[in-house]
């Protein structure tokens, strides 16, 4: 037989099964292991470090909401204990909330309309209970989530992924090259722009040829280099949140007791934050996926399911305690990436920090010095680790046109987003909630093309030929095809087209087969069976590799050989008759 010795495909195990969440070999410490307590400590506050600038959204709300400073102050020291309590509530593993990751809670833009308008409208206590709603809606769509995966294919998971990426870089440069979006004007050469490019040479230095703890807390010691130098030049100051924060050196926050109360009209915006929220989460938790196990291949809907719970028990969690909604935060998963240290431990430290932090205003100010492009800069370098992650998942899919302009065109539409924004807003009003963000548009365009898309995909194909010399051509394409339209991983249909290759030569040279080949593959988002039905003698499937002398002296050697090698290269195999055919069924699991 030709290529009977041939290596088995990548990826493979002896007894035919695919290793499973297997730590990538670049990642030192996984999500479940434990870290030393000072590794953990200092990875935890460059975490804290990147945070804390976030306590600008509830400083905003606040003030809408006619807040005097001492108020304003209560309500930082509550932000920051509430960032602690959803960064602990997302890191822990449990059975019905919790993704088990390294993945921290900030405020999030997603709600800043909405929160305004509230406060404006009905004071602190109407911030309080449209978020508590928004939360209870996250919890909602997170039991919806596992309902809908046919809608939330890899490669739109990878495309969520990508998108935040973009994001997060996006409002790096801005920072550091001191553009406001909401007074655009001409970007200039400034020495803060300088800063900023300097730390970020920093971090990736130490990325790069940096070991150990230097390239571990690479992002850490960049922000403090960048702090030193921003403390002593006053180069990108941004002193009003530290001033607000910083006034008093120790003391207890007061609740503030204003109770909960609801607005109808303020239902559409909190809805939608609730929804674009789940969709970041949902990406950042499938990032978290990735970089924890080696051969990850889909989005596990369970953990999810369990993460996005998690962010809207973090949002109740953060009205309840006095201040407004927040989210998983990606910068946290690209740091994590990048330092190798991706365990809970760290989440663990970081929630514990934050909390002991709100009781130390003046150390909440120490954070908030940190000047805007050297945050700029971080964000910059972990944007990074999460969009080549993102494109990592699209890539790894085989991609026909339907999925092509899936991805092209909510790519597109969501670049113009912050491209164009007077375009944007010069839209209906009824239409603001749905292009409220890139993120959203690009994951709404993504949903309604991939849900009409596939009108008309069937999911069970057949093949019948004759063996001849053009047969591997044939097969090859007729996999690579429905492969492309299926969106299969290439490697899966790699070991497809290798198997039945094998199997075709084996049944042709040594099955006197009679007639054609019937193949037969049907697919869904977990599994790829192909059938292959013949006239012809029964090939075996032994789980032993028989020896160079049974193969030599026995007749059957040579189709044992073979089967024996398409029994290792497949998940799942098996040999029956059905009537007078002899049947061959493959399972892949995808």
């Amino acid at each position: 037989m030709t290529d009977a010795a041939r290596a088995l495909p990548a990826g493979r195990t002896a007894s035919g099964g695919e290793q499973r969440k297997q730590k990538p070999s670049t990642l030192v410490y996984g999500a479940a292991e434990k870290v030393p307590a000072s590794l953990a400590f200092l990875n935890a506050l460059q975490h804290v470090a990147v945070m804390l600038p976030v306590l600008v959204f509830p400083l905003l709300v606040g003030l809408a909401g006619g807040l005097k400073p001492d108020q304003l102050r209560d309500l930082l020291s509550l932000s920051v204990v509430a960032l602690g309590v959803g960064t602990l509530l997302q890191c822990f593993a449990g059975r019905y909330f919790g993704s088990g990751f390294l993945l921290t809670f900030v405020f999030t833009a997603a709600y800043l309309p909405g929160s305004v308008e509230a406060a404006k409208s009905g004071g602190m206590a109407l911030v309080y209970g449209m978020t508590v709603f928004a939360g209870v809606v996250q919890l909602l769509l997170a039991q919806a989530i596992p309902r809908l995966r046919a809608f939330f294919p890899a490669e739109i998971a990878g495309l969520c992924v990508a998108e935040i990426g973009i994001i997060l870089g996006t409002l790096g440069m801005r920072l550091m090259l001191g553009i406001d979006p909401e007074h655009a004007g001409p970007a200039r050469l400034s020495h803060g722009t300088a800063l900023g490019l300097g730390v970020l040479a920093l971090m990736i230095a130490l990325q790069v040829w940096g070991k150990g703890m230097l390239r571990m807390l690479s992002v850490f010691i960049g922000m403090i280099a960048g702090y030193l130098i921003s403390l002593g030049t006053g180069i990108g100051a941004h002193r009003p949140l530290a001033e607000a924060a910083s006034t008093v050196v120790f003391g207890l926050p007061v609740w503030p007791g204003k109770g909960l109360s609801f607005q109808a009209e303020l239902i559409v915006p909190f809805v939608i934050g609730a929804l674009a929220c789940s969709l970041r989460a949902l990406g950042d938790i499938t990032i978290s996926q990735k970089i924890n196990d080696e051969h990850w291949v889909r989005p596990d809907m369970t953990t999810i399911r369990k993460g996005v719970a998690a962010d809207g028990l973090g949002t109740i969690a953060a009205a309840l305690i006095g201040s407004v909604g927040g989210n998983t935060y990606s910068s946290s998963v690209g740091i994590a990436n990048a330092s190798g240290v991706a365990s809970r431990t760290v989440g663990y430290w970081v929630g514990g920090l934050l909390i002991a932090l709100s009781l130390m205003p003046a150390l909440v100010g120490f954070f908030m010095h940190i000047s805007r492009p050297v945050i700029g800069a971080a964000l910059v370098f972990t944007a990074c680790f999460v969009l080549i992650n993102g494109l990592q998942i699209i890539t790894s899919r085989l991609l026909d046109a339907r999925r092509i302009f899936v991805i092209g065109l909510s790519l597109t539409l969501s670049l113009s987003r912050d491209i164009f924004p007077e375009y944007y807003g010069t839209l209906p009003a009824m239409l603001h909630p749905f292009v409220a963000s890139d993120l959203v548009v690009a994951l709404l365009v993504a949903m309604i093309l991939n849900a009409l898309f596939r009108i008309g995909i069937k999911r069970r194909q057949s093949l019948s030929l004759t063996p001849a010399a053009d047969t591997p051509e044939i097969v090859r394409g007729f996999f690579e095809q429905n492969g492309r339209v299926w969106g299969t991983r290439r490697d899966v249909i790699d070991r497809a087209i290798y198997g039945c290759d094998q199997a075709i030569e084996v049944i042709a040279d040594y099955c006197e087969l009679q007639g054609p080949i019937g193949i037969e593959a049907a697919f869904d988002e977990y599994n790829l069976d192909i059938t292959l039905g013949y006239n012809g003698d029964m090939l075996e499937f032994p789980a032993r590799r028989p020896t160079e002398q049974e193969i030599i002296e026995n007749s059957d050697g040579i189709r044992q050989l073979g089967g024996y090698l398409l029994h290792r290269n497949a998940d799942r195999v098996r040999a029956v008759r059905r009537g007078d055919r002899s049947v061959l069924e493959f399972h892949f699991s995808h």
